[in-house]
């Protein structure tokens, strides 16, 4: 009997033996399978920003920073205290800390309300009452900004999300969205005590673009545009400035509400002989002495009366003085040698060569072809009409690429706003061509149409261009030319439906000097605003990158508070260990003279 029972007592132990190794194997597993898991880390992410769009000169024109927002859960709030938070008044003063009173009345038809974006996490807890928070979720996000005045909200474009939907945001939107979020992870194991391990990995923000606008240069030039706009009594005022070698934009504007420089078209009147001139003589059809005789107008068909008329009669006059006094005589017979020795197809092929009837591809998303209709598609006189600017529609930039071609020594270059692309020309006329139409157009200023656009000491070509509407009542006035400033520069302008002057001459070509004198004063101004570090200068919109490179070479002291990317405001304090210079900052980006 007690052999037995003590056989039963160690069998009972054997159990329970078995019992607790197979608890402590499962324990393990579980702590093993909860470490692989990461169950117990405690992980925070570091949001991956976008990348900086800076201009030409390094201002910052886009940018992107991290916020907090704070979302509420209506439903789980719903969920633990029923309607009850309807008539509670922390509730409803939470509401109101929050700008959103109003949002009572909906708020049950929600699931989640977003309470709004603070630049720290405090600023949200703050104005939450302490049994609200748990329903409350703090989220860090990216808030984009950028600048949007003097025109050039559309070459920046703006994002959604992280995504860019316009402008170079979204051209070069692969290069600026973020790479990969950032990790801060804490976790433990061991089955004695602690090992904690925390890693942290840096968020790889999006890379950088540089534009060749010249953003203080396009301020200043949109302030003279709407001046002009006020005084011609027109619909839109627009310019464009491009280096000629390089291609790159430096300025490009519209007072209008949409870019219309790249997505809208105009006829592009006489700015259109050049192109016809030029080909003319590449071809060797006409020379520049070669005569003509205008009455005031011309026939293009022999066997009809239709008449294409000129603003006066010339009579003898060469091919030369054509282009200088902008006569639609010389220009409707020069191409009607063209089309008489090689077929319309062959003017088709020269207007195409030259940009037409398609985008440049400059890095702005949405930009348009024009009109250039197919040989096939034109009636018996579309040729004639062409000669003059007429029967085809052309973009403000491909008319300044295809002008920019002629006195860029015969190269085309396509426009560019993208400070790193490398010009590749496209040679479409000889340098004798070149240098043939470059002195004609010298003299259209000089002599000619463009003589109110002349500046004594400085050399510009140009050319006129006053293209009817549809309704024929109203305009477009053009001037397109080149100047030789610190580069050559070519130009357009262009002013759209102006009531108190028609011509371009009186309208466009004034305009055109304009822009030169304010370009040649920008120019004086850089140069002397070479920093003088042992003073300072005006560093009000000022962003962090300038301001940075200022206090590294500056012997002065520098107190920063606030938060954001710019320089709000600042002050100047003296004592005897030194200057010391008192600087605000700001999330909104401002454009002032010295940024």
């Amino acid at each position: 009997m007690a052999k037995s029972s003590r056989k039963s007592r160690i069998q009972r132990f054997q159990l329970i033996y078995l019992c607790v190794v197979f608890l402590c194997l499962l324990f393990v597993v579980r702590i093993w399978d909860n470490i692989y898991t990461d169950q117990y880390a405690l992980k925070s992410k570091l949001p991956a920003l976008r990348g900086n769009i800076y201009d030409s000169s390094g201002r910052l024109l886009a940018t992107s920073e991290l916020v907090y927002v704070g979302y509420l859960d209506v439903e789980y709030l719903k969920s633990v205290v029923g309607n009850a938070y309807e008539r509670d008044v922390n509730f409803i003063r939470m509401l109101s800390n929050f700008g959103l009173s109003e949002a009572l009345d909906t708020i049950g038809e929600k699931k989640i309300i977003r309470l709004g974006s603070f630049p720290k996490r405090e600023e949200i807890t703050k104005k939450i009452p302490t049994q609200y928070l748990r329903f409350v979720s703090i989220e860090s996000e990216e808030k984009r900004v950028s600048l949007s005045d003097a025109g050039l909200g559309f070459i920046v474009g703006k994002t959604d999300q992280r995504y860019g939907i316009n402008g170079a945001e979204e051209f070069f939107d692969k290069i600026l969205r973020p790479v990969r979020d950032g990790v801060i992870s804490v976790s433990y194991s061991g089955l004695v005590g602690r090992k904690v391990n925390s890693i942290k990995i840096e968020p790889e923000n999006g890379k950088n673009v540089y534009l060749t606008i010249d953003s203080s240069l396009q301020n200043k030039l949109y302030s003279i545009a709407e001046q002009v706009k006020e005084e011609k009594q027109a619909t839109e005022v627009g310019l464009i400035i491009m280096e000629s070698e390089t291609g790159k934009v430096r300025a490009a504007l519209t007072t209008q509400s949409w870019p219309s420089y790249y997505m809208g078209y105009f006829e592009p009147g006489s700015t259109i002989k050049p192109i016809i001139f030029s080909a003319a003589l590449e071809l060797g059809i006409a020379a520049t002495d070669t005569h003509f005789y205008c009455p005031g107008y011309v026939k293009p068909l022999d066997d009809s009366n239709l008449r294409i008329s000129d603003l006066e009669i010339h009579k003898d006059i060469t091919l030369y003085g054509g282009l200088v006094h902008s006569c639609n005589v010389v220009s409707v017979e020069t191409t009607k040698m063209i089309v008489e020795r090689y077929g319309t197809e062959k003017l088709y092929e020269i207007m195409s060569s030259f940009g037409f009837g398609k985008p440049t591809g400059i890095e702005l998303s949405g930009e348009i072809a024009g009109v250039l209709k197919t040989p096939d598609k034109w009636n018996k006189v579309d040729w004639a009409y062409i000669a003059i600017g007429q029967s085809i529609g052309v973009t403000p930039l491909q008319m300044l690429a295809a002008f920019n071609a002629i006195v860029n020594d015969g190269k085309y270059v396509a426009p560019t706003i993208d400070e790193s692309r490398e010009t590749v020309p496209k040679t479409l006329i000889s340098q004798k061509s070149s240098d043939a139409l470059k002195d004609m157009l010298l003299d259209v200023v000089e002599l000619g149409t463009g003589i109110n656009a002349k500046l004594d000491g400085i050399k510009i070509l140009g050319k006129t261009g006053t293209a009817q509407k549809n309704n024929k009542k109203d305009v477009t006035a053009l001037f397109v030319g080149q100047v030789a400033l610190d580069k050559d520069y070519s130009i357009l302008v262009w002013i759209d439906s102006p009531q108190s002057e028609k011509l371009s001459s009186v309208v466009a070509a004034p305009f055109f000097k304009q822009v030169i004198l304010t370009m040649k004063e920008f120019e004086s101004e850089s140069q002397s605003d070479a920093l003088d570090y042992s003073k300072l200068p005006d560093i009000t919109g000022w962003n962090i990158k300038q301001l940075n490179d200022f206090i590294q070479k500056s012997n002065m002291t520098f107190h920063i508070y606030g938060s954001g990317m710019y320089v709000d405001n600042f002050d100047v304090e003296e004592t005897p260990e030194g200057t010391i210079v008192n600087i605000k900052l700001s999330s909104t980006p401002k454009i002032t003279k010295s940024n």
